[in-house]
């Protein structure tokens, strides 16, 4: 009995054991506990694209509403307070309680607004929270400012002679740049969505000023805004050795600063000579480097777009081409130094009173400058009197023989300092006095051919000779005329290359102070685009135009000048 106890415990025991080895064996289910852990992972993944698409929406919606929020509050037409429209921006979305006025930066002046806002959205996670992630943070920035609101604007375009000649459009090129000078004006002081509105404008009057700036071979200020460089009440800098016109000679270093400084008492401008290098040796004076033709003078400061299309409906063309001098001068109507000449201007009635305080400081806000230089061509010459030249009395001695309403019957004596002597220049003599002031020997004779006879009589010169200043000379004789004697040399010109140089100058420092720059390349070279996206402020900056697409070009630029922009 015993014996069959302990087998009967022996059998029970060896079949449990087979049993469960049996049972560790059997892999029978496992692909289902293995499935269990794929599902949760792909619910978790799952889970982690459906929270970030949340995530996304949320963060869009939060920017969308910010975007909107500080463009809003930017406008400087939005009478309400920035913060107080920010605010009832997210109120209306349904996003209120993420914003408080805390989170809003506001620099408000009278001519700039930039209103920027920092907010978050903390987004609840519904499938993250199985790798420990309760939510999702979605971050919100935006700032927006507008700063186009005063605008200071140089036109500087080329009036030189080959603008006469015929575009692409078949139109003539100064017909092509009125018209697209034009529509250039209307956008930036009538209305930006039309450049053809002259009525009924949306820009508000008196916060865009453009200078208009004629160029051929010099620029011709006028009267007007070389007076108006006052220094100390009752210096004005700008030499006077003749008022017949308006230009000034700028030095090399000129090109290399945008300012005038007129509170330097020891400042001279000189002003350029009143004279005719064009014109032969034989011929009276009349065709004066400085022009004389009133549509050529700068427009300084225009308020009014009916008066600057009435000026740029007046250009016309001729001679060579100064793009140096017409951006020097479009760089220094810019310029904060000539406030003190703007005011003049102003009380002088050249100018509207709106534009009292301006050009602003280049450091000041919401200020936009701005030149606008386009050219047909490339530098060419530049005629310029030697520094003795220009005041002073001349070598020159003039007797008008009792007729002074008759040149022709004048006589012109031309002092040699190396031989002490006057060379008359009607006879072809040598005197020891100018023609007219001592007397002369002159052979009279009597009788014909082999009975007539001759003797020297002394008599005394008809008239009085009067030494001639500069300025009075180059009113009655040319520059050829002067330089056919072989002892005087009138002057020099500037070439291509010297010019360029100037340009390159005069482009930089204006880009160094803030200065916007596009250039217009209206049916030019190679080379001369080239020099002018140089001088651009970028390659974007610059335009190759022809006549079918000029006015587009002039369009394109005034609708970037000014401009609601958003920073971030």
């Amino acid at each position: 009995m015993t014996r069959l106890r302990n087998e009967k415990d022996m059998f029970q025991t060896g079949k449990r054991g087979g049993i469960l080895n049996g049972f560790r064996r059997d892999e029978e289910g496992s692909l289902i506990i293995f499935g269990l852990f794929l599902f949760i992972l792909m619910l978790m993944i799952g889970g982690l694209g459906v929270d970030l698409m949340r995530y996304e929406a949320q963060r869009a919606r939060l920017q969308a509403t910010l975007d909107r929020a500080v463009l809003a509050a930017a406008s400087m037409s939005q009478p309400l307070p920035p913060k107080l429209v920010v605010m009832d921006y997210f109120q209306k979305a349904g996003l209120g309680g993420l914003i408080t006025e805390d989170d809003i930066t506001v620099e408000d002046f009278s001519t700039y607004r930039r209103v920027a806002a920092d907010v978050s959205m903390v987004v609840d996670s519904t499938f993250l929270n199985f790798m420990g992630i309760d939510h999702l943070n979605a971050p919100g920035y935006g700032a927006a400012e507008e700063s186009a609101s005063q605008t200071e604007i140089s036109l500087v375009v080329d009036v030189s002679g080959s603008m006469g000649n015929s575009s692409s459009s078949g139109n003539s090129k100064i017909y092509e740049l009125r018209s697209a000078a034009k529509q250039f004006v209307n956008i930036l002081q009538c209305d930006p969505a039309d450049g053809t509105k002259t009525t009924d404008c949306t820009v508000e009057a008196g916060k865009v000023s453009i200078s208009l700036i004629p160029y051929s071979e010099q620029v011709v200020a006028g009267a007007a805004l070389l007076d108006s460089f006052q220094i100390l009440n009752s210096y004005n800098p700008v030499t006077r050795e003749h008022t017949s016109s308006h230009c000034i000679h700028w030095e090399e270093e000129d090109f290399e600063v945008t300012s005038l400084d007129l509170l330097d008492p020891t400042l001279v401008l000189q002003r350029t000579g009143h004279f005719d290098p064009w014109r032969s040796w034989d011929r009276t004076p009349s065709n004066w480097t400085c022009k004389l033709e009133d549509w050529r003078e700068i427009l300084p400061y225009g308020y009014s777009h009916a008066a600057l299309r009435s000026q740029i409906d007046r250009l016309n063309a001729s001679g060579y081409t100064s793009i140096d001098l017409g951006m020097k001068w479009g760089a220094l109507l810019l310029d904060p130094s000539l406030q003190r000449s703007l005011d003049n201007l102003i009380a002088d009635g050249e100018v509207n009173a709106a534009f009292d305080d301006r050009p602003f400081a280049y450091s000041e806000r919401g200020i936009s400058k701005v030149v606008v230089l386009m050219t047909d061509g490339q530098n060419t010459t530049q005629h310029y009197l030697h520094d003795g030249n220009r005041s002073g009395l001349s070598p020159i001695w003039h007797n008008d023989m009792g007729t002074p309403t008759r040149l022709d019957d004048d006589e012109f004596s031309v002092y040699r300092a190396s031989t002490e002597q006057y060379y008359r220049e009607s006879n072809d003599a040598w005197l020891d006095h100018p023609y007219g002031n001592g007397e002369s020997s002159q052979q009279v004779c009597s009788g014909r051919r082999w009975w007539r006879t001759c003797t020297w009589q002394i008599s005394t010169e008809p008239g009085t000779a009067v030494q001639l200043t500069f300025p009075q000379l180059w009113t009655m004789k040319t520059w050829d005329w002067y330089d056919w004697f072989s002892w005087l040399d009138a002057g020099s010109s500037h070439d291509t290359s010297t010019k360029d140089t100037r340009l390159d100058a005069i482009c930089t420092a204006a880009k160094d102070q803030g200065i916007t720059i596009f250039t217009v390349g209206f049916e030019t070279s190679d080379r001369s685009n080239g020099v002018m996206a140089n001088c651009a402020s970028s390659l974007a900056h610059h335009f190759d135009a022809d006549g079918t697409n000029l006015t587009e070009a002039f369009a394109a630029i005034a609708r970037e000048i000014s401009k609601l922009r958003l920073v971030n």
